[in-house]
Formats: C-alpha cells, sequence, structure tokens
C-alpha cells in the first residue's frame, strides 16, 4: 500500500497534504489524502468533502510545498512522498478534525481498496485498471509468501556466492506498488506463490535456422549447455551397469545444425512456446540453472566453467513490463559489445579515489551473441541472449583460478534490503554502527558510483540504465571495500548519437523505432538521474538512515561536485532546478507503455536537505 500511495501522490493521481498537530500530545501529523480535484481541505471540520478520503500514519515528514495553504497554517501539499516516510496504520475516513488531529472512519488493510478509490477519484474504467489490479493482487499474494518463507534464504555474508546474493532479494523495488508480481499472461497459466523461480531446469527446443535471426557464435558459445543436457525420457531397453532403464542419446544427436537453431527455455514458458509457434520441435533434454534477480537471466551450471549467463523470455508480469526479450535488446547486444571498451575508456580509473586501482573501476557484462525469432509479431517469446557472467568476468580480471576469487560481485539491490529484524542488510553487512562510518562508506560508494558511469555521459552522451537490479557491487574480499562495478543489461541505454559519433566517429547500430536513442543530451541525463540518483543513491541513503538528516545528501552533492565541473552540461541538468523528473509507474500501466517513459515533476533529491527545512527541497 505504501508503494502504491507514493505513486499515485508524486504523480498526482491524488491530492496528499501533510497535517500537523502541534498543540494534540497524541497525534502529532498525519497525510491526508483526498481526489485530484480537492484542491483544498475544507475550511470547517464539517463531513469530507470528498467521501472516502485516508488518513495515513507518518513516520517523517515528507517533502511538503514551501508555505502552507492561504487559510490554515497546519496543512502543506506534499510535493514528494516515500514509502519511508509511512507509517503501518490507514484509515477510509468519513470526519476529519484537522485542527485537533481527530477523524472517524474504518482501519484498512489492502492496497485494492485504495487502488479502487483512486480509481473512482479519475473516472477511470478501462481494461489497464483491472491489469493493475490483477498485477497488484499478484504482488501482495508474493510479497505476503515472501515473507512467509524469508527463513528458507540463506544466511549472507559477504563470502556467500554471487547467485546467493541475486536470490537473496525480498523486498524488491522500493517504489513500484507491482514489484513482487508474477502475473502470468496468456497462454502461460497462472503462477502460484510457491512456484519455484530460482531453481531452473532449461528446457530446449529446435527451430528451422532460416526463422531465426542468429548474431555472433551463438552456437559454439553454448556447445557446453547442449553437451551437458540430460534426457527427460528413459529408454527402457537400454540398460547401463546398474541394471537401471537408462537415458536417449545426447541433445545434439537429435538435432541437425547445419539448417537448426537450438534454443533454450524457460521451463515456464513452454506453454507459450506451444501456442504461438507451431514450427517448433521440443526436445526432451533438460539442465540445471540457477535464476538471478530478474528471474529472466539464468546461470546454468554448464556454462560455469565458460562464465557465461542467458536471457530467456518470461511471459509474466513484474513491475513495469512483460518479461519477455524484445527484438530491439537480441539486436542491439552483440552489435554494441565491441563498441563499449571504447566508451569505457574516458573513465579515469584513479577517480574513484584509490591509487591501487587494480581493476578498472567499471566493468560490463558483455552480450557476444543472441538469437530470436525472425519478423513475428510475437517474437519476443522465443529468443535468447547469451552474456558474461559478472562474477566470471571479474573472475577473469584478477586472473583468479575457479574457486580461489578476490572479489564478490553483490547485486546492488541486496544491500538495500532489510533484514527479517528490520535491520538494514548494508549496516549489518559492513558493521556499519555509527554516522561516521555510514558517511565514510556513502562516501566511497558515491565517489566510485560517478567515476564509473558519468565519463560515458559526459563524453560519449551514452548513459547505461545502472538501476540497483543492473548494477553489481564489486567487494573486495580481504578488506571488505567496495572497488568497482559491473553493469549489465543494455535494453535501457539511452544515447545522444550526435555526441556519440563525435567522440567514437560510428553511431550505435540501432533498430528503426528503437527507445533508445535520445533527440537531446537532456534524455541522457534524465536517465541517468532516474537510474543512479533516484534508483540507486536515494534507497542507498535511506537504506544508511542518512536521508532525513540531511546528512546522506550533503555527502552525495560535495562527490558530485568532485566528479562533474560545475560548467558542464550534466551539472546544470542535475543542479539547475529544485524540480526532476521521475519516471510515472502507474500511469506508464494506465497507458499501456513500458518501453515509452511517462513523467511527472517531483523535487530534485540532490538539493535535499532535512526533514525540518522543507523548502531545501520544494520548489522555487
Amino acid at each position: 500500500m505504501s508503494r502504491l500511495l507514493t505513486c499515485l501522490v508524486n504523480e498526482r493521481l491524488v491530492c496528499a497534504w501533510y497535517v500537523t498537530c502541534p498543540d494534540t500530545p497524541v497525534v502529532t501529523s498525519f497525510l491526508l489524502v483526498s481526489s485530484p480535484r480537492c484542491c483544498y481541505p475544507p475550511l470547517t471540520n464539517a463531513k469530507m468533502w470528498s467521501p472516502g478520503s485516508f488518513v495515513f500514519q507518518l513516520r517523517h515528514r515528507p517533502i511538503v510545498e514551501i508555505a502552507p495553504i492561504a487559510y490554515r497554517t497546519n496543512v502543506h501539499h506534499v510535493l514528494m512522498l516515500d514509502p519511508e516516510d509511512l507509517g503501518v496504520w490507514v484509515w477510509r475516513t468519513s470526519t476529519v478534525d484537522l485542527d485537533n488531529g481527530k477523524w472517524t472512519g474504518t482501519v484498512i488493510t489492502s492496497p485494492l481498496e485504495l487502488l479502487a478509490m483512486a480509481t473512482e477519484w479519475n473516472g477511470l474504467s478501462n481494461d489497464a485498471v483491472l491489469t493493475i489490479r490483477r498485477e497488484l493482487e499478484s504482488s501482495l499474494e508474493n510479497q505476503i509468501y515472501a515473507f512467509a518463507h524469508r527463513d528458507d534464504m540463506p544466511k549472507l555474508t559477504l563470502e556467500s556466492s554471487a547467485i546467493e546474493w541475486e536470490q537473496s532479494i525480498i523486498e524488491g523495488h522500493a517504489t513500484h506498488p507491482m514489484h513482487r508480481a508474477r502475473h502470468a499472461e496468456p497462454p502461460l497459466p497462472s503462477l502460484l506463490p510457491d512456484t519455484e523461480l530460482r531453481h531452473i531446469m532449461l528446457r530446449f527446443v529446435a527451430v528451422p535456422s532460416h526463422l531465426m535471426d542468429t548474431c555472433g557464435d551463438y552456437h559454439a558459445l553454448l556447445m557446453p549447455l547442449f553437451e551437458a543436457a540430460k534426457s527427460i525420457v528413459s529408454d527402457p531397453h537400454h540398460i547401463d551397469d546398474s541394471g537401471s532403464a537408462g537415458h536417449v542419446e545426447s541433445l545434439l544427436n537429435n538435432v541437425d545444425l547445419a539448417s537448426e537453431t537450438i534454443v533454450p527455455v524457460h521451463p515456464l514458458q513452454l506453454p507459450a512456446i506451444r501456442a504461438i509457434f507451431p514450427f517448433v520441435r521440443e526436445l526432451q533434454f533438460e539442465a540445471p540453472a540457477e535464476a538471478q534477480a530478474s528471474l529472466r537471466t539464468l546461470s546454468p551450471l554448464a556454462l560455469a566453467e565458460s562464465g557465461l549467463d542467458i536471457k530467456l523470455p518470461l511471459g509474466i508480469k513484474t513491475s513495469s513490463a512483460l518479461r519477455t526479450v524484445s527484438t530491439w535488446s537480441a539486436f542491439l547486444g552483440p552489435r554494441l559489445t565491441p563498441l563499449l571498451p571504447h566508451v569505457l575508456s574516458s573513465i579515469d580509473e584513479t577517480a574513484g579515489g584509490s591509487v591501487h586501482q587494480q581493476q578498472p573501476i567499471l566493468l560490463v557484462a558483455g552480450e557476444p551473441a543472441s538469437t530470436i525469432v525472425r519478423g513475428h509479431e510475437m517474437a519476443k517469446y522465443l529468443a535468447c541472449i547469451v552474456r558474461d557472467n559478472p562474477q566470471a568476468l571479474c573472475n577473469r580480471q584478477e586472473a583468479a583460478p575457479a574457486g580461489s576469487e578476490r572479489q564478490r560481485t553483490v547485486v546492488a539491490a541486496a544491500l538495500t534490503e532489510r533484514n527479517a529484524d528490520g535491520t538494514s542488510v548494508v549496516c549489518a553487512q559492513w558493521g556499519l554502527d555509527t554516522v561516521d562510518k555510514k558517511k565514510k562508506f556513502l562516501r566511497s560508494y558515491v565517489r566510485l558510483l560517478f567515476a564509473a558511469f558519468l565519463p560515458p555521459v559526459l563524453t560519449h552522451g551514452f548513459a547505461f540504465e545502472a538501476h540497483q537490479q543492473n548494477t553489481l557491487v564489486r567487494v573486495d574480499l580481504d578488506t571488505g571495500r567496495v572497488c568497482g562495478f559491473v553493469v549489465r543489461d543494455y535494453g535501457g541505454i539511452m544515447v545522444h548519437m550526435d555526441t556519440f559519433r563525435q567522440a567514437m566517429g560510428c553511431e550505435v547500430p540501432m533498430l528503426v523505432g528503437n527507445s533508445t536513442t535520445a533527440q537531446s543530451l537532456d534524455e541522457v541525463y534524465d536517465v541517468a538521474y532516474h537510474t543512479l540518483v533516484q534508483c540507486q543513491i536515494h534507497r542507498l541513503v535511506r537504506a544508511l538512515d542518512l536521508h532525513y538528516s540531511g546528512g546522506g545528501w550533503a555527502v552525495v552533492r560535495e562527490e558530485l561536485v568532485r566528479a562533474v565541473p560545475a560548467e558542464s552540461m550534466l551539472y546544470v541538468a542535475w543542479m539547475r532546478s529544485r524540480s526532476v523528473k521521475l519516471k510515472s509507474f502507474v500511469a506508464m500501466k494506465l497507458g499501456g507503455m513500458y518501453r515509452d517513459y511517462v513523467y511527472t515533476s517531483v523535487p530534485n533529491l540532490l538539493h535535499y536537505q532535512d526533514e525540518q527545512n522543507p523548502s531545501q527541497a520544494a520548489y522555487v
């Protein structure tokens, strides 16, 4: 419910007021939420002007308008809300006494009630609202299940394996209301919360090669996986040395590679493939794999030695989109990968603050090969992208033999999770028990983050989609020091082609109709701000408990000045205004969008001071 309310308030789909009650000993402040058509609370304490308004308990002051509304000094418009601002209690009200902090109403416990009222307030009655409801129900069911079964998760330390960190995510995206959804779209059957999504048995299909667009050494790179696949059909006529029925011959003996392409398939995707692609031949073989945080990117055990992962379509909705693989992504990966070393050459390897940097600050998980159905309107349902495994990439850089890693890759989203007792994972793992320790950690992290990701923005007009799921933190196992990052997934990059061409002498190959070519540098700066500041730094500042005091944002501002010249276009774009664009998740869902962005305007967190000084982060 906190995530849904945050989106509704920040996207201006509801009106929200911060109400203070300084003369009341019990309730000192609360959040009042109503229809977006109700611009001001009532002048008197009569019945509510909008039946079914809500009162939310607050733990902290959200970001509010500088001045209170004209006729009520204790009421401020809310400009930006965060789930962490909210307490646990919510009331659907009938009357509210704004002066004395009292109200009558009913306690509610389901976000579906809030969604229903917001739908009524905005006059929405289309299929998109029904879709949001289904996905919200899925997210709710799966979050409840995840909390109930979190004791089944391995106990993590910095030496836990990279895949254990990938699979440790319980709460996920901090502000997306459908963050935990596992909503299967037809022709896939519905998924129950206990559906196995971490430990996977891959399946395989054979497709006539002339129906596939294949790029790179696809079959060669995946050959260890094909060779390791085991038959799921026993041959009763073949008895092995133990006297048991044996398995039929290998997968490769069942395919003609001269005319067919082998595609690994997520087992949950098979019903969709059977229904959509009648020309596909299903192979009765399987191979084990471990799912990463994104669910559709898998680490097959057979590819561990070669250090490769695979990204496969999965026809379920979680957060913003159907987790299939687009033609744009399959096309771009193998063509962009060879260009990236030149882009990364813009990074100053001493800028992260260490003169003993043994590796580049930023490593990129390349995508050397891909295959996808050619020219089919449903092509995104059958594809495969081959990608470098982040941990293996680090091991190669360190020339470390298998089993003797000197660095651990930890998906950034795991750092800002909470343990079962509510404590911060990042604080617990790094022993950050004082404000000074927290600030020191944050400074080191942000300095490296800016040093890694901002130079390509400045010199090439190129922004990675470096949010918490795409960014992996490289941790030195001897010292616990954060020493760099790995970034993966090119689906959400943004490139200003004129700037890129000036720097490189060539363009990034793109298909017509892509969503990654920027019309202006401001679009590149917006993606960099959204992924680095709003999605990553903001969550880390809060996980370190450095937001409400303002101490965390003071550190971020200092490091931004250190990393980016004040006269640069990037610095001006990020700091010139006290308002910035925010990606609008619910509005995008209502519009049926996932590749195109919808934005609303919210206060710029880079100007935030502390919760006692709302004017510092509000609009000028």
